[in-house]
């Protein structure tokens, strides 16, 4: 099964995908009070924002019925609403800070998805797309996880190849990677449209630091299959490994299109836009791989504390570099945020 992510010491996250929609969208009725937002200025007060989305099929083709919301934040356990049959909503008049934005569809058929809206100050409105994840979708929590999206299966591949590519896979598990290059290419000789056994072979090259290689592969893949997640996802972490921060971008947003539910997309996106010094950017899709990966995606800490540093922030910078460090203790870049947080200090 084709590797979605690497450990890398630049390590992982696609812009959220927005859809524009007019402010005249039917939002449904609300079922009680406002969730009790962040803490906020009396600079702030009286700027209510809203949020507007909509939530759409795997396919991204709009749903056909009502689907509930639930927008809470860290400190209240949420507003609930329904979409209208078109899957639009609205959450009006809220203040600057973080919320989650919860959609709950048929549970037989599709799983809860959250996705987490940062409203800053002097925004009036932000716009999100909520993808429904059906229950067969394989997601992982990891940095590691194995996925294999819809597009990467192919019913065509001869047993012969299938033995050398699941030869190859077991090698690599147990971190025999030069033997496992040689069966994934085995596997390709025998069947050269084999899609995830390109996609792993590049994987390998990429843990080899043969990023050329790694990425030769990777544009093999995503010339034949377009839609093909796992090797966009890869291309664009060859591209961060290369520091063609532009590039690597572009990927993992496609990355993020083909799969909404990734959290390791926006976590990657998230490093990218912090080197093209996107930085509002990077913050979101940061704070929204912590969201949707939770402790796995620990490394966002020590992402988001370089944002605050290059918005002059010291206190905040100080806290993600202590959270990152006391919830990844032995972190690949637990001695740099050390080194980091030694120099602010002095």
């Amino acid at each position: 099964m084709a590797k979605r992510t690497l450990s890398f010491s630049i390590c992982m996250a696609a812009i959220m995908a927005v859809l524009l929609i007019t402010s005249q969208s039917s939002g449904g009725a609300w079922q009680r009070s406002a969730p009790r937002p962040p803490a906020t200025t009396s600079s702030e007060a009286g700027r209510g924002a809203s949020i507007i989305g909509r939530v759409v099929l795997p396919s991204g083709h709009p749903v056909n019925g009502r689907v509930k919301i639930t927008l809470s934040t860290l400190n209240d356990p949420g507003l609930a609403l329904y979409t209208d049959d078109n899957g639009a909503f609205v959450f009006p008049n809220l203040n600057a800070g973080t919320y989650y934005v919860e959609a709950t569809s048929d549970a037989k058929l599709y799983d809860t998805t959250t996705e987490q809206v940062n409203l800053l100050r002097g925004m009036t409105s932000i716009n999100v797309t909520i993808y429904l994840r059906e229950k067969s979708q394989k997601t992982g929590n990891s940095a590691s996880a194995n996925v294999v999206s819809l597009a990467e299966i192919d019913p065509n591949v001869p047993a012969a190849a299938k033995k050398e590519y699941q030869q190859g896979s077991n090698l690599a598990n147990q971190g025999h990677i030069e033997e496992a290059v040689e069966r994934f290419k085995k596997a390709i000789s025998l069947y050269p449209e084999y899609l995830v056994a390109r996609n792993d072979l590049g994987v390998q090259y990429l843990k080899l630091n043969r990023v050329s290689e790694a990425v030769e592969q990777f544009e093999v893949a995503i010339e034949a299959n377009p839609k093909a997640f796992n090797p966009r996802l890869n291309l664009g972490i060859a591209r961060l490994k290369q520091k063609k921060y532009v590039e690597a971008a572009e990927h993992l947003k496609m990355a993020y299109s083909i799969d909404s539910s990734s959290p390791a997309s926006h976590l990657y996106l998230g490093i990218a836009l912090v080197e093209t010094d996107d930085i509002e950017a990077a913050q979101r899709e940061l704070a929204t791989a912590l969201s949707m990966g939770g402790e796995a995606y620990s490394i966002a800490h020590y992402y988001l504390a370089h944002v605050h540093m290059k918005k002059g922030e010291r206190e905040q910078t100080i806290r993600e570099l202590n959270t990152y460090i006391e919830k990844s203790p032995n972190g690949e870049q637990v001695e740099q945020a050390r080194h980091l947080l030694e120099q602010l200090k002095q």
